[in-house]
């Protein structure tokens, strides 16, 4: 079974940031990163692609705003694999700049920003937040829009392939678009080779 990452050695994580705002305004806001120099970067599994820079308009009918207090928030976790090899999930998925990143961690975890969408990411664990001001109907094709890459059965962001679907550890037929994220909702894509599904257990406070 897969566990919440712990927080991760490498201050080159915040190069998966770097499309999203320059370093100078992660150290304005923060006043940490400048330690960077002094962590060794290791050998962590790559992000498969950089989070799309958005302006708050609304995404697939998906507005942006502060963070939603209360109501619906629910969280799933996505996992991904290509030729068998695993892939993270960016942070700043659904999270308009500017940002304000955690400066007690040597990886990107969002605290604060200008703005989030109600389906974005924190960090680089895969969880993906859901969060709305009444129930709301989410889908693993509206995640990918705000991440601003494809998914379909041949191709998940930038990697190319025939896709195999897992949910909940069953595999699934349909169009991995029309994935719902729900509670707890366990989704894991494997571009090209197959790889088992692996369970993921969530932090206790989610």
């Amino acid at each position: 079974m897969r566990h919440p990452q712990s927080p991760r050695r490498r201050l080159g994580a915040l190069g998966t940031l770097a499309a999203l705002s320059a370093l100078a305004l992660f150290t304005g806001l923060c006043g940490a990163p400048a330690a960077a120099a002094d962590n060794p970067i290791v050998d962590d599994p790559p992000v498969l692609a950089a989070a799309a820079v958005l302006d708050g308009r609304p995404i697939d009918g998906i507005p942006a705003g502060p963070m939603v207090a209360g109501g619906y928030h629910v969280h799933s976790h996505l996992t991904l694999y290509v030729d068998g090899t695993e892939h993270w999930v960016p942070a700043g998925v659904g999270v308009t700049r500017p940002i304000v990143l955690d400066p007690t961690r040597p990886d990107p975890v969002i605290t604060a920003a200008e703005g989030f969408y109600w389906l974005h990411t924190h960090d680089e664990s895969g969880v993906i937040h859901a969060e709305a001001p009444t129930p709301h109907d989410f889908t693993l094709g509206e995640f990918f829009d705000l991440w601003g890459q494809p998914l379909t059965r041949h191709a998940v962001g930038p990697a190319d392939g025939d896709v195999t679907v897992w949910v909940d550890g069953k595999e699934y037929d349909g169009d991995p678009r029309d994935v719902a994220l729900k509670e707890h909702t366990e989704v894991q894509l494997n571009v090209g080779r197959d790889v088992p599904f692996q369970p993921y257990e969530f932090p206790s406070n989610f």
